[in-house]
């Protein structure tokens, strides 16, 4: 070891006797002028030897590109050896980090863009210049972008980088100070793409954790040590005040050490974990509110007339299309997962109580149908009942001779035609007789609303004594209580329209309330690894 102006210089080879030398016995005629000379000749091969002459001829150094060439000159100076590595010891770098930007967080990728800028600090003994005539003049220097190619610097990476670059508008973003004390302090705004792992079972009220992962690429815990750079009132992490994301709002960041093993040994690491909150207004606005008045449109088909065909299938239609077309576009802006997602149970409930209202409309009309054909059944069976009865009594009439008097319905006409016995005593005299007469609007209002009247036969029995010459009198019969004898058929497709009014609604109620609760409140863990 080599003492001078308070400076310790360290040699890699096997060093020359220890000699301590002070300011004062560097200068011309000094009896020790003579050793120095002669140990800087026999020190020469090693790797400090051109900073001791450096240090000797401190003084005639006027300009500050000759002290940077003389600081850094490879011929002394080997970017190839880190610091400590003659002492044996790791080399410690503290980091800091200021966050300017995140954005595009893609959750198909599972990725998200930053704007950082990345600092890093370390000692390097061989840039110390703290006992020269240049440590009063400036106690720290800031050298241009293009000698980072001429000293030492980490080999650190982003361990969970896709994609990066420095930025270089308008020059490359890079800095680089040296202070007197050796201290190096390296600066670089850089423009990454990062992985995050991301847990989509709650989307989209989820909850993201990121991490940016820094980590040592070639040189082990033993050699290479990073820290976050903590001091009392300062944090490591540092977070743009005007940081704002469309879909995410960044709730909270922490700092973390990590330590990695491989197959090539174990390396050091930090971690910067960041807690996103995913903005729910977005997704209440464009997805929620619309597929729920969409479930409550295929409602309302409960209370249209079944009869109404084309409006009840054109609403239940309408509103399955519309609901499996916007599922369609959620799923195309997530990964195919294997897990189950809220908004999957969400689209997949309003999906099932849309097409269940289209089913419920074509069981309602299946319900219509049998009860007409039942209906109809049952007033053929009365119109036959009735016309066996007719033909009965006319039979009975003309077996017992009497004169009777019946009304037909000819054409357009009603009739009302005279019978008589064969054999009667005026069969000369008496002629049958029709009394012509139009339909009048009751008739024609009964005929258009289906009532059954008797088809052939009103008729009374007309005595024999009675003139001739006279129109026998006709008493016509009431009209047959058809709708007396068939009993009413209650509309089984209206009472199932109102329970399903009721009960469809109840139970969407039912599971927005449990859908709300259990996705609102349920936890998932992220585990870093």
């Amino acid at each position: 070891m080599l003492g001078i102006n308070n400076q310790v210089v360290s040699f890699v080879s096997p060093p020359p006797p220890t000699t301590t030398i002070e300011a004062t016995d560097l200068e011309d005629g000094h009896p020790n002028h003579q050793l120095w000379n002669k140990m800087t000749d026999n020190i020469g091969r090693h790797s400090f030897s051109s900073r001791a002459n450096f240090l000797r001829s401190d003084s005639s150094i006027n300009t500050v590109e000759d002290f940077l060439d003389t600081l850094i000159n490879s011929s002394h100076y080997d970017r190839r050896i880190r610091p400590f590595f003659d002492q044996h010891k790791a080399c410690n770098v503290t980091m800091t980090i200021h966050i300017n930007t995140i954005s595009a967080i893609n959750e198909v990728n599972m990725d998200y863009n930053t704007d950082l800028i990345f600092r890093q600090s370390w000692y390097d003994p061989r840039l110390n210049y703290s006992g020269t005539e240049w440590a009063k003049r400036s106690p720290e220097i800031t050298l241009h972008y293009s000698l980072i190619d001429r000293i030492w610097v980490p080999d650190s990476f982003f361990r969970n980088a896709k994609e990066g670059k420095r930025s270089d508008i308008t020059v490359p973003n890079r800095l680089i100070r040296i202070h007197r004390d050796g201290k190096v302090l390296y600066s670089q705004r850089l423009l990454l793409k990062l992985d995050c792992q991301m847990k989509l079972q709650k989307f989209p009220l989820d909850n993201q954790t990121c991490v940016v992962n820094i980590g040592s690429y070639a040189f082990g815990t033993k050699d290479l040590s990073f820290y976050w750079d903590e001091t009392p009132n300062t944090s490591a992490i540092r977070v743009n005040e005007d940081l704002e994301m469309p879909d995410f709002v960044l709730s909270n960041f922490e700092q973390r050490y990590c330590n990695r093993t491989t197959a090539t040994g174990s390396f050091t690491c930090l971690l910067v974990v960041l807690h996103l909150k995913r903005l729910f207004g977005y997704y209440l606005v464009q997805v929620y509110i619309p597929s729920m008045l969409i479930v409550i449109l295929s409602f309302v088909s409960f209370w249209i007339d079944h009869k109404s065909v084309p409006a009840r299938i054109s609403v239940g239609l309408l509103t399955v299309l519309t609901v499996t077309t916007q599922s369609s576009g959620i799923r195309s802006q997530l990964p195919r997962v294997s897990y189950i997602k809220a908004i999957d149970v969400w689209m997949s409930a309003c999906l099932v109580f849309v097409f269940a209202g289209l089913l419920e409309y074509a069981l309602v009309n299946v319900i219509a149908r049998k009860n007409e054909l039942r209906q109809q059944v049952r007033f053929s069976r009365e119109k036959k009942k009735l016309d066996r009865t007719a033909k009965i009594t006319l039979i009975q009439n003309l077996q017992d001779g009497s004169s009777f008097a019946t009304e037909r319905v000819i054409g357009n006409r009603l009739a009302q035609v005279h019978f008589y016995k064969k054999d009667d005593t005026h069969q000369t005299n008496i002629e049958t007789t029709e009394t012509l007469a139009r339909k009048t609007s009751v008739t024609e209002k009964n005929l258009r609303s289906g009532s059954i009247t008797s088809p052939l036969i009103q008729n009374s029995a007309i005595s024999n004594t009675t003139a001739p010459s006279q129109t026998p009198q006709v008493i016509l019969s009431q009209q047959a209580p058809v709708s007396k004898t068939a009993k009413p058929i209650r509309d089984t497709a209206q009472l199932v329209d109102l329970v399903s009014a009721i009960l469809f609604p109840v139970a969407f109620i039912v599971f927005n309330i449990i859908y709300w609760m259990v996705y609102l409140n349920m936890q998932v863990e992220y585990v870093l690894k």
